[in-house]
């Protein structure tokens, strides 16, 4: 089973990709508007070509639900450490103290090379139901007021939870696993008081377990979509399915042209 790394790398593109989601609700309050910025001197500089001139754009992305803007850098706790240590390794000690199954999940994922009864014991913790319940209710309803580094490292080691649980083909609870991935997708989480950092990661949530399980299943991802019809999340469904349609269509393509042109 080989893990998944740059847990970082992946919060960032989340973030970015569902930065405009949420605040479509009903009863969300509107996106604060930008300051108006004091407009640069002018500089010359050559006339715009004409219409003709300029390259046909592709065809665009449905625009997401508005949200805000932009997204606000993921939030990062600085402090001392040693020579060798990270800011990650910091905040993932802290988190362990108060979630030792993460902790567990965290030493077996780091150890690729398992002797037998490591690899029994990863498999148990894999298929345990009690985790896939625990995982699903925190990353539904994280508790907390505000995006940081911490909630954010919590967040996507969940999610690296249940992205090796699904890859193990054998799993005996793969079919409790994908309910408990449908789940987390479908529940309506958001709630008025939350702060758009908080929505925005919730949303990265049901975007990277879409993505996920569309890659196991595609037939049963769709499935979704109509499920939330007729409620809140119907217009988030949808952008997030038709994204993930086109990147792993894009992947696809990239994969074909390098089989093409022998790129390894």
């Amino acid at each position: 089973m080989k893990s998944s790394k740059n847990m970082l790398v992946l919060a960032g593109l989340g973030v970015l990709v569902l930065a405009a989601m949420l605040l479509a609700r009903e009863d969300a309050p509107e996106a604060p508007a930008h300051e108006a910025t004091a407009p640069a001197p002018a500089v010359p500089s050559r006339p715009a070509p004409a219409p003709a001139e300029q390259a046909r754009p592709s065809a665009p992305l449905p625009k997401p639900p508005e949200l805000l803007a932009a997204p606000e850098e993921l939030p990062g706790e600085e402090g001392e450490h040693g020579e060798f240590t990270t800011t990650t390794d910091v905040v993932k000690q802290k988190i362990f103290k108060t979630e030792p199954r993460l902790a567990q999940f965290d030493y077996f994922r780091e150890h690729v090379l398992l002797d037998s009864n490591g690899r029994k014991d990863y498999q148990v913790l894999l298929a345990d139901r009690s985790m896939y319940e625990q995982t699903r209710s925190a990353l539904s309803h994280p508790g907390d007021d505000k995006d940081s580094m911490e909630s954010n490292v919590k967040r996507l080691m969940r999610i690296d939870y249940l992205r090796e649980a699904l890859s193990w083909k054998d799993n005996p609870e793969r079919p409790h696993l994908l309910s408990t991935l449908e789940g987390i997708i479908l529940e309506d989480s958001f709630e008025s008081g939350m702060g758009p950092e908080v929505k925005r990661s919730l949303a990265a949530t049901k975007f990277e377990l879409f993505e996920l399980l569309y890659k196991q299943d595609p037939e049963r991802a769709r499935a979704l979509v109509g499920s939330a019809r007729g409620t809140r999340l119907e217009k988030l469904m949808e952008y997030i399915a038709t994204r993930t349609q086109r990147i792993v269509a894009k992947e696809q393509d990239l994969s074909l042209q390098a089989q093409r042109t022998g790129t390894p």
